[in-house]
């Protein structure tokens, strides 16, 4: 596999922005290895966060697909359909197609596709080309990254790095103008799950550092209800998107705010994801599956409470200042 690869294809097969920035790692390593002229990026669910909500994050040569079947590689159909859809493009074949998923029928699909090289960690990176035999690890940020520095003999890591544009860093400075904030995240897009702590445990857990520095939680407007709640029982309770205009209202400037932080406490959401970016020191709880979804950085620590035998909202207060004060 050569080093300078001209057109990629990267698929993703997640639908939400954590999921989509917990792409973006691998994407930041594959253009610094292959230095591509395009990655052509497909949602399969078809959100198009890199055109909306994430356009800050976006890199300069990603290309956001709108010419594939709606939810390509999950139907059968979509078998006989793949190879027909070279034609949308300038070119006969991708260079390389990523497929970071493991379901083996959508990777049947998506090798039908023409290409050069091809990387999924599907049955332990069987079906992939060139091909090597290798164990797939847990750790979705590393799936493709292990793969290539194998390949290509690297010892490399996935890259968290964005270029925050001037104004929101400068937006993110003024509502925060020193360094006497910790940043919380407790909010979970899915309630059906159980991802977040006991409200009141983590309201006892922000009033014992509010003496020292100023809780700040990273919580959307729609949380109405949460937001009154702890502005009644935090002390010292600041919401820093209460305090910015709508054209501020983006992950990147959650991305900005956590970096000036003291540092962040946060569950396994999309929040913790935007924040995998501020390399600043990051306790994410984890209900479960840490060792799939966390970030694959310096600057995390993770505690998972399945493999502690206990749940994320069962966690006391006592316990969860114990874990933050000892790491």
């Amino acid at each position: 596999m050569e080093n300078k690869l001209k057109n990629i294809l990267f698929i993703n097969t997640g639908g939400g922005i954590g999921d989509t920035l917990s792409y973006l790692p691998t994407i930041n390593y594959i253009n610094e290895i292959f230095n591509p002229e395009k990655i052509y990026y497909y949602a399969t669910l078809e959100n198009f966060w890199f055109e909306d909500k994430l356009l800050e994050y976006k890199p300069k040569n990603l290309i956001e697909l709108k010419s594939f079947p709606n939810h390509f590689g999950f139907a059968i159909n979509h078998y006989f359909q793949s190879k027909n859809l070279i034609k949308n493009f300038s070119f006969d074949k991708f260079d390389l197609i990523i497929d970071n998923q493991t379901r083996f029928k959508n990777s049947l699909v998506y090798k039908r596709i023409p290409h050069r090289y091809f990387i999924t960690p599907c049955l332990n990176y069987f079906m992939s080309k060139p091909f090597t035999f290798m164990k797939k690890r847990s750790a979705f940020s590393l799936r493709v990254v292990d793969y290539v520095n194998k390949i290509m003999g690297y010892d490399k890591k996935p890259i968290y790095k964005v270029d925050i544009p001037d104004k929101f860093l400068n937006e993110a400075k003024r509502l925060m103008p020193n360094n006497n904030f910790i940043g919380f995240s407790i909010t979970d897009a899915n309630p059906k799950r159980v991802k977040s702590f006991n409200t009141d445990e983590i309201i006892k857990v922000a009033n014992f550092y509010s003496n020292k520095y100023t809780p700040a939680f990273f919580i959307e407007r729609k949380h109405k209800e949460l937001i009154n709640l702890l502005k009644q029982k935090v002390k010292n309770c600041y919401i820093p998107e209460e305090e910015t205009s709508a054209e501020f209202q983006k992950p990147i400037l959650v991305t900005a705010l956590g970096k000036l932080t003291k540092f962040n406490i946060l569950i396994n959401n999309g929040v913790s994801h935007m924040l995998s970016f501020s390399q600043n020191k990051n306790f994410i709880f984890f209900n479960e599956q840490s060792e799939k979804w966390k970030p694959a950085n310096d600057h995390t620590y993770v505690y998972d409470c399945k493999v502690n035998n206990t749940k994320i909202d069962k966690l006391s207060s006592d316990t969860i200042i114990e874990i933050l004060e000892k790491n």
